[in-house]
């Protein structure tokens, strides 16, 4: 089925600029909060990574 792929698709990517978004947020702050940072990272990595194993591409 090609529409349960496209949300899982639309879903990582969101997780992915979410994530980093936030992570980039946290880095700007004047008071680092490293776990949250980190994370944040991981998670947008954990999504790369499974959006590339799944689907082959990015984009």
């Amino acid at each position: 089925m090609i529409l349960p792929e496209f949300i899982l698709q639309i879903a990582l990517l969101i997780i992915l600029v979410r994530s980093v978004y936030v992570a980039i947020q946290l880095l700007n702050s004047s008071h680092k909060a490293w776990l949250d940072i980190l994370f944040h990272i991981s998670v947008a990595i954990f999504a790369l990574f499974y959006y590339s194993e799944h689907f082959g591409h990015f984009f």
